[in-house]
């Protein structure tokens, strides 16, 4: 169990046993505990319950810890915690209230207005959970509607492709959107796949407004180095590859996101090199999909050392039936293996 903040380490992410809740929680350097449940909520231990069922690594707790004492606010239904150095922001909507759209550009609307009033300008991070991605209201599917109720409310001036945060959004089964977020005084690295078409430059078959996001962010804190990978599925250029595919489907993820390190490592010297040394991944898994293969296939091919989650949500396509994400805290070099 950590007692002091590592110094120099203005942001620190970590996986903890479920058993040390309550320590975690009274620490007052923690920013924010990630946990996984049947409902999006927010919890009074500093916990952000979000609405993706674990199917494997329940026994883990995500935290963020700072190296100092955050101030904690509210602005308009955004609840922040905050240091000189970053905010970690949530918002959690009714699904109910009116269209994906409306309630993705008020969100949106109201994370731009504190970014600029608390002076956080640059979005390094961002998480969207969705009700019922896939459903369509008034002829459009919801992950659609999402994607025109954030281009509205982002500020798309000349060159807005450049500073895009990285980003997940998949979808529950219950009847909130969950959205949070880390943003900072200075900006990150954008990182982009050679593989891939960007998602910004996505034709207009798959969304009226094209997903603004970057593949991946590398920010540095203080003396570390965090990678962010977005959510990635199994796509080469703009299209699903190998549907219906399960185990076929995952190693296309684990590709992408092999790509995407190994960019992050030319452009900034991250200090690794492929996925197996990462922190942690997070596998969104469709329901009814063969979780135990799964696992299987990952450790084969990624080894024991990083934590696996993997969680039930939907996933943004109809065609695919995974999405991963993947974080680097600054815990491993290459010098070291």
């Amino acid at each position: 169990m950590k007692i002091n903040p590592r110094q120099n380490f203005p942001l620190d992410v970590y996986y903890q046993q479920r058993s040390a809740l309550a320590d975690v929680a009274a620490d007052p350097y923690t920013l924010a505990i990630i946990d996984f449940g049947n409902r999006s909520r927010f919890s009074h231990d500093k916990r952000l319950i979000i609405g993706t069922p674990a199917l494997a690594g329940s026994h883990l707790l995500e935290v963020w810890r700072t190296d100092e004492i955050p101030e904690t606010g509210v602005v308009g239904e955004i609840h922040y915690r905050k240091t000189p150095s970053l905010i970690f922001g949530q918002i959690l909507m009714d699904s109910n209230i009116g269209r994906i759209e409306s309630i993705t550009q008020d969100a949106y609307r109201q994370i731009n207005r504190l970014q600029q009033e608390l002076d956080y300008p640059q979005m390094i991070r961002i998480w969207n959970y969705l009700s019922w991605i896939n459903r369509h209201d008034d002829g459009m599917e919801r992950y659609q509607s999402f994607c025109v109720g954030r281009h509205q409310a982002i500020d798309t001036s000349q060159g807005f492709e450049s500073h895009l945060p990285a980003a997940t959004a998949v979808g529950t089964r219950d009847d909130k959107v969950l959205i949070y977020f880390i943003a900072a005084r200075e900006d990150g690295i954008q990182i982009e796949n050679p593989l891939q078409v960007s998602a910004f430059d996505y034709p207009a078959r798959y969304a009226p407004k094209s997903p603004a996001f970057s593949r991946a962010i590398v920010k540095q804190w203080g003396e570390s180095k965090h990678l962010y990978i977005s959510g990635t599925a199994s796509i080469l250029g703009h299209e699903t590859r190998h549907k219906d595919k399960l185990l076929e489907q995952l190693d296309e993820c684990l590709n992408n996101m092999d790509v995407l390190v190994a960019e992050a490592h030319v452009q900034t010297e991250l200090g690794i090199n492929d996925t197996s040394q990462l922190t942690a991944i997070k596998i969104y898994l469709l329901p009814g999909e063969d979780l135990e293969a799964v696992l299987s296939h990952v450790r084969k091919r990624l080894g024991d050392e990083l934590e696996v989650l993997v969680l039930s949500a939907d996933i943004c396509r109809n065609d695919l039936l995974l999405e991963i994400e993947g974080l680097f805290s600054g815990k491993k070099s290459l010098l070291s293996r």
